[in-house]
């Protein structure tokens, strides 16, 4: 009991550690620098409706995204995740991920790619006649590892080959992801936390930029009961990005029968996005999941998230 007790509380310090020496990089940019959009939109439709809360909350192949250390716990096997997300009404978002157990660690492969409408190219000499058009995208591979520390603790990393066009410019960079995990004594309770987007700069037309760099922390209530109500999950993250000011996301989902979830959210601080809706469906290996995000700003489309999700 002794040397478990120890175990636990080296997890800890390791854990504690590694957020605390890496959250200031999140703050290493000035306002406005940093670019690669698609890095900053989350994947799986339950995160989505809730919010956009799932640092403590998301589990399976979503988790690669939001924190692949939660899948150490539970009774994950193998998981794929497949998404389709119309953007603000501007861009389009697909992604696709995968997690799946190797001994008492979890690996994952990610991809998530995000382009926009065909928009014209004009010359420079002020005329406004269209010479062409072109599409803007960026594209993302990852490869993921999480692992528990003691029976309480996980640690998750994520390394990802980052790739940006626009027009004839392009630049490929590098980045690196950090999570930590803690299942709370309490029962149902998860805390999580995260470093998202470290690495260099990249160059577009001689115009240098920081990646999205972010530290995330937040918490997940979701107890069991046995009195044969549907289970509620309420989960919160604060988000503190290195190029604007810092945001809150909030949601809960309802099951109301285990093939069937309600949920709804909030994002807090920003400018052009509010509320958030959606539902989940289950029947064996297969789930579909849908999340609207309200736009907050006139003229910009509210958001369309669709997954399916398949569990073997």
């Amino acid at each position: 009991m002794v040397r478990k007790n120890k175990t636990t509380a080296g997890a800890l310090v390791a854990a504690m550690l590694l957020t605390v020496a890496l959250a200031p990089l999140a703050q290493a940019a000035e306002p406005g620098e940093s670019g690669l959009l698609s890095l900053r939109i989350g994947v799986g439709g339950r995160e989505a409706g809730m919010g956009e809360a799932g640092v403590a909350s998301s589990h399976g192949a979503a988790a690669i995204y939001w924190n692949p250390a939660n899948n150490v716990f539970g009774d994950l096997e193998t998981e794929l995740v497949l998404q389709h997300d119309r953007y603000l009404g501007l861009f389009n978002q697909e992604a696709a991920a995968v997690a799946h157990r190797v001994g008492r660690g979890v690996v994952g492969f990610i991809f998530t790619g995000l382009y926009s409408d065909a928009i014209d190219r004009r010359s420079q000499d002020n005329t406004g006649i269209p010479e062409g058009s072109f599409k803007p995208y960026d594209v993302a591979f990852g490869v993921s590892y999480a692992h528990p520390l003691g029976e309480s603790f996980g640690l998750g990393m994520n390394a990802k080959m980052v790739y940006q066009r626009i027009d004839i410019y392009s630049d490929t960079g590098f980045a690196f992801d950090f999570f930590v995990s803690h299942k709370a004594v309490v029962e149902g309770l998860m805390f999580g936390a995260s470093v998202t987007n470290l690495g260099g700069q990249m160059n577009l037309k001689n115009d240098a930029f920081n990646l999205p760099t972010a530290f995330r922390i937040g918490a997940s209530w979701s107890p069991e009961h046995d009195d044969g109500l549907g289970r509620l999950t309420l989960t919160g993250d604060v988000v503190m990005p290195n190029d604007a000011n810092n945001k809150a996301h909030a949601g809960a989902e309802y099951r109301l029968l285990p093939e069937f979830s309600l949920r709804v959210g909030t994002r807090i601080n920003y400018e052009n996005q509010g509320l958030t809706a959606g539902a989940g469906f289950r029947t064996g290996v297969l789930g579909v999941d849908y999340a609207y995000g309200e736009s907050t700003v006139d003229g910009i489309d509210d958001g369309h998230k669709f997954a399916l999700n398949l569990v073997w």
